[in-house]
């Protein structure tokens, strides 16, 4: 296998299909599996991959995406005759085993779960295909092309109307408990003035019942209460 590294970040792979049938092929940000042909079949094939880097949103989008790792790829050309003026590009035949396609340059963290992050695949038309990502942030594919990973631009959005829902929350529930101890607080003041104004109202109740006469002592006057004696009640008193 020899590699040679040409323009605009790629490199160039070049690998004998036998090779490709037993033992796959291992480079950069791509894991071909063992037991893969190529379609048509050749003697000698040509992997050419690139990363585009900063330039990724330059030659791809995904309307309504935001790219979180740079766009890499590979494309397979047949390199069976070295004197040709052209290559003929060809498809591979994985007989359903995946490519893995990792992103060594991606800021993810390994084995970090972005949520919503999907992957996408871009084809030659510019149409783009969106598949899952597994545990490992790493993508799978049947056939060569261009990948990414990708989020939803409203995602952020969401995230800042459920932080302020939970934070209107949180307000409502504060104030909600602050409004019934200011109820209960002044429920027990209005308990306790009503009961000082009727102790206050009887107290003047039972002041003006109270009526004593005066009588002069000496050059003053002092009260006096009238004095109610009881009758004897004489036995035999018809005698």
């Amino acid at each position: 296998m020899s590699l040679n590294i040409i323009w605009f970040g790629s490199l160039i792979v070049r690998i004998r299909s036998r090779t490709l049938w037993n033992i796959g092929a291992n480079f950069s940000n791509f894991q071909i599996p063992s037991g893969t042909m190529t379609s048509p079949h050749v003697k000698r094939l040509a992997i050419v991959y690139q990363d585009l880097g900063n330039w990724s949103s330059y030659y791809y989008s995904a309307p309504g995406y935001s790219m979180i790792t740079p766009v890499v790829g590979f494309m397979v050309f047949n390199a069976s005759n070295a004197r040709a003026e052209s290559t003929e590009k060809i498809s591979l035949d994985t007989r359903g085993k995946a490519i893995v396609i990792r992103f060594a340059n991606s800021t993810i963290p390994e084995s970090m779960i972005v949520p919503g992050a999907k992957c996408v695949t871009f084809s030659a038309s510019g149409a783009f295909h969106l598949s899952e990502v597994n545990q490992l942030n790493e993508c799978h594919s049947q056939d060569q092309g261009h990948f990414s990973i990708v989020v939803p631009l409203q995602r952020k959005g969401r995230d800042n109307r459920k932080h302020s829902l939970w934070y209107l929350w949180v307000i409502e529930i504060v104030l909600g408990f602050s409004v019934v101890a200011l109820l209960v607080y002044f429920g027990i003041v209005s308990l306790k003035l009503l009961k000082t104004k009727t102790i206050q109202a009887m107290e003047r109740q039972a002041d003006e019942d109270l009526v004593l006469d005066t009588i002069w002592v000496g050059r003053g006057k002092m009260p006096s209460a009238t004095v109610t004696r009881t009758q004897p009640n004489l036995e035999n008193a018809g005698f």
